[in-house]
């Protein structure tokens, strides 16, 4: 059984630490119809050519304000899903969408996952295991049925040519001291194909290139921050104020991951 959110205090503690998500605020930022359309986007390229899965449990991990679990709904009605996030405000603003009333909602970290082994026939992550600790890879293999599924949609450390991708690397490397690399940062391709320790068939393995376009630089500025990008990257709340910002639109290209793999019997 999934504790409840309130006493569930492992999570709460980690909700003061472990990326931007930690008051409503912010929760109510990222839960915008721009950021709604991007990660449904993701979870439609990585839900492409899935499925059919094994009978019994989804489970949505880093589940957020449920942009996910929407679209995981949708696509895949046969399986029973539930969702998982480390993050309270988030929680209670998917708990809040109709989509979403029915699908059960657990205070967790995906690091210390409260289901008994092979709870789950498949396992999505939209987006979400960037911000996630090595030991979640264990977690979700103990959680995975055997012959159940793992996607995974992720950022990808690459670079990228865009005007929106370059004016940010310029602007903001420049303003940040003592830069270090960080696991929020994204993945590499090697990376994903080994997310699960112990034997995992790969089905899928590719990357692909999400273009948006900003009308401004403050505008792009201010949707990364309600994704967490700038916290993901540079490890630090906020947006700094440029005297120099491009006053036409910037194009910002995410090169993204998408992983599906099974586990073995």
């Amino acid at each position: 059984m999934c504790p409840s959110i309130v006493r569930n205090t492992r999570a709460s503690e980690r909700d003061v630490s472990v990326g931007p998500w930690r008051d409503g605020e912010r929760a109510r930022r990222y839960d915008s119809a721009s950021n709604r359309h991007f990660y449904g986007t993701l979870l439609a390229k990585l839900a492409m050519g899935a499925g059919p899965f094994p009978a019994g449990s989804g489970l949505d991990l880093g589940c957020g304000s449920g942009f996910a679990t929407e679209g995981l709904l949708q696509a895949f009605p046969g399986v029973a899903w539930r969702g998982v996030d480390v993050s309270a405000p988030m929680l209670a603003r998917a708990a809040a969408k109709p989509a979403v009333a029915a699908v059960s909602l657990c205070h967790a970290a995906a690091e210390a996952l409260p289901y008994v082994a092979g709870s789950f026939a498949v396992v999505v992550s939209n987006f979400s295991w960037h911000w996630f600790e090595p030991a979640a890879g264990d977690e979700v293999l103990r959680v995975l049925q055997p012959g159940g599924w793992l996607l995974v949609s992720a950022p990808l450390r690459h670079f990228s040519s865009a005007e929106g991708n370059r004016w940010l690397a310029r602007k903001l490397h420049a303003r940040r001291r003592n830069f270090r690399r960080l696991g929020s940062q994204g993945l590499r391709m090697e990376e994903m194909a080994n997310l699960l320790p112990g034997e995992m068939r790969i089905h899928r393995l590719e990357s692909v290139v999400i273009e948006e376009r900003f009308p401004d630089a403050q505008t792009l500025l201010t949707t990364l921050e309600s994704r967490g990008s700038l916290h993901a990257i540079f490890g630090a709340d906020g947006l700094e104020s440029f005297s120099d910002k491009p006053e036409s639109g910037l194009a910002f290209e995410w090169h993204v991951g998408l992983l599906h793999a099974q586990r073995g019997p």
